[in-house]
């Protein structure tokens, strides 16, 4: 994988430019260290690192390419799944490949066949195309936003970039945060509205959305959406369907010319995975995350029934993988949340993000390509939020039902202005509204749809850029088979019944991968990514932020209520213990993510327009 940044129409001098541009690019060097380029002509400049898997010894970017008298200019972040396809594609049009790598197919398909290229990739991707004849910019991101693009548009110049902080580099930009930022803050984060960020001045290329910049102006396309139509097939034929489509995904994912592993929980997802990868006849390494004094203090909950060390022995075992335990300290966890927070560029998972940055960078000295079970759950629909009474008819986003707690966060001066229940209930409105549903619908496969549609595009795309920027922190690819659009696309369509086979979440993924499995595993109630349970870690963010509840001028409590945060520090009340956000974000990640709140504020030097 790789980062990107440029911009265009921008009037600085070449000097100044060509140092802005070396500043934004090399703020990306962390997503890939093995290559660094950059391109300019006139106002138009490109940058790239790059972290080779396919083709180490070429596929330099920016890559340029010229097609009946025009130049296009690439830079691209991505992996293909089908470039044997769109190799024998290009020879109809009688094209010569100069090199094995995706950028060059991507480059090539998009000169003869413009943005309808684009609905012939299968595979991961963020990109930029300049089109040196018209002077045009092109960008797109795959359909379902795996990869990170995201832009700023200030009097008709445009800068884009991986992630926010390159677009930091650039002097026109500025972290500043409107009631619209706090409003995402404090009501959607850690999920985000798609196409929006916390930051007034940067957005993002929504997932299947590609855009045309020329002349000062930005227009924006989408070209893939999910589609709702009948499924035909009775459950024995979904069944050996979904069988297929996840083996085939599995083989064509692991095409790498660097290491290959898999994060393993010994969860239903990810065995699978490891399963299917196995049966190539290869020996794999296999990692899994744990905690100190997890051993000693976890209690099995209604969310977390069990841990994941005796199932993942089991995966392990049977496919003969070289296993790994990764065992994170509690001071390590603290200690890095202010990485993590910088991996984002704004505050989301406090220690949920933290624990996996120290995972990946763990791991990455053994590997470089990643397998990971993420997105399972959202196109099987396997949070508790689709089966549990108290969820199941919520009228709201399903993984934050209560407000109370967030509302309450908001500095009390604020609170009237921001108006956060009604701001949530617009938005949830709004994304209710773009649901795709078929008329044939039932009242329950309606009701699931639009949960599972909401889970995949708010819920899950905040777990897909926790993935990448954790993980490219550390110059790790991750690989996510659930994310294929073939098969999301499929399974998005099977009846609710269906999908529950046998009366058990995620049942019909269950009975695909049961020939594969021990029984343990096929038949293991879901357990979310591991936490900590450590009163250890749970001590240190209390420390943390009771020093900072004690700082009464620290520009955090213009936002943030501090005698809020000082009553949650102090509670004994078992309320305290639910989850405010998905399954995990309990107490000491709440008091994690003020903490967070407060050093973005400072670290970011955020201007707070309100």
């Amino acid at each position: 994988m790789c980062g990107i940044n440029g911009f265009i129409n921008f009037n600085y001098p070449k000097a100044q430019a060509l140092s802005i541009l070396h500043n934004m690019n090399q703020s990306l060097a962390h997503r890939g260290a093995d290559d660094s380029g950059t391109y300019f002509h006139g106002k138009a400049y490109l940058g790239q690192q790059r972290l080779s898997i396919i083709d180490l010894a070429k596929g330099h970017q920016p890559m340029s390419y010229t097609h009946q008298g025009k130049t296009y200019t690439i830079v691209y972040n991505g992996e293909l799944y089908n470039a044997a396809a769109l190799r024998e594609r290009l020879k109809r049009y009688r094209v010569r490949l100069r090199t094995n790598c995706d950028t060059e197919l991507v480059l090539k398909m998009f000169a003869w066949e413009g943005p309808r290229a684009l609905q012939r990739l299968n595979g991961i991707f963020a990109l930029a195309i300049y089109e040196k004849a018209t002077n045009r910019l092109f960008l797109a991101r795959d359909p379902l936003g795996v990869k990170p693009l995201f832009y700023s548009l200030k009097n008709g110049a445009l800068a884009f970039a991986s992630e926010m902080k390159a677009l930091f580099q650039h002097p026109s930009i500025q972290p500043r945060v409107t009631m619209d930022g706090l409003r995402e803050l404090f009501g959607i984060v850690p999920a985000r509205t798609p196409g929006k960020t916390v930051y007034a001045d940067i957005k993002e290329i929504k997932p299947g959305e590609y855009a045309w910049w020329q002349d000062g102006i930005l227009t924006t396309k989408t070209y893939f959406k999910l589609k709702s139509q009948p499924h035909t097939q009775d459950a024995a034929a979904t069944i050996k369907t979904i069988k297929t489509m996840l083996n085939r995904v599995v083989q064509n994912q692991l095409v790498s010319d660097k290491p290959i592993g898999f994060m393993l929980s010994g969860g239903l997802d990810s065995s699978a995975v490891t399963a299917l990868a196995a049966r190539t006849g290869q020996s794999f390494k296999t990692f899994s995350v744990d905690y100190v004094g997890n051993a000693d203090h976890f209690q099995p909950t209604d969310f977390s029934p069990s841990r994941d060390n005796y199932y993942i022995d089991i995966v392990s075992k049977q496919y003969h993988t070289q296993h790994s335990y990764q065992v994170l300290s509690s001071a390590d966890l603290c200690a890095t949340l202010r990485e993590a927070l910088i991996a984002r560029d704004y505050p989301a998972m406090a220690d949920i993000d933290s624990s996996l940055l120290l995972f990946c960078r763990a791991i990455k000295p053994a590997i470089t390509v990643c397998f990971s079970g993420e997105f399972a759950d959202e196109i099987f629909c396997g949070y508790p939020w689709f089966y549990r009474a108290d969820t199941a008819h919520a009228t709201t986003f399903p993984w934050a039902i209560d407000l109370t707690m967030r509302e309450q966060t908001v500095a009390q001066p604020l609170r009237a202005k921001l108006n956060l229940r009604a701001f949530v209930n617009r938005t949830y409105t709004a994304a209710v509204a773009a649901v795709p549903l078929a008329p044939t619908d039932s009242p329950a496969d309606r009701q699931m749809k639009i949960y599972s549609y909401l889970t995949m595009c708010w819920f899950g795309l905040n777990l897909l850029e926790r993935a990448d920027r954790m993980a490219m922190r550390c110059g790790l690819e991750v690989r996510v088979p659930f994310t294929d659009i073939d098969l999301v696309q499929y399974v998005y369509n099977i009846p609710w019944e269906m999908k529950n086979y046998g009366g058990h979440e995620k049942g019909i993924l269950r009975a695909a991968v049961a020939d594969l499995l021990p029984d343990e595993i096929v038949n293991r109630k879901k357990c979310p990514y591991p936490k900590t349970v450590d009163p250890v870690y749970t001590a240190l963010i209390e420390d943390k932020v009771r020093a900072l509840v004690a700082q009464t001028e620290h520009p955090v409590w213009q936002i943030v209520e501090r005698a809020y945060v000082a009553q949650v520090l102090n509670t004994t009340d078992p309320a305290q213990t639910r989850p405010w956000f998905g399954q995990l974000m309990q107490r000491p990640q709440y008091l994690a993510f003020i903490y967070q709140i407060a050093m973005w504020l400072v670290e970011y030097k955020v201007i707070l327009d309100l």
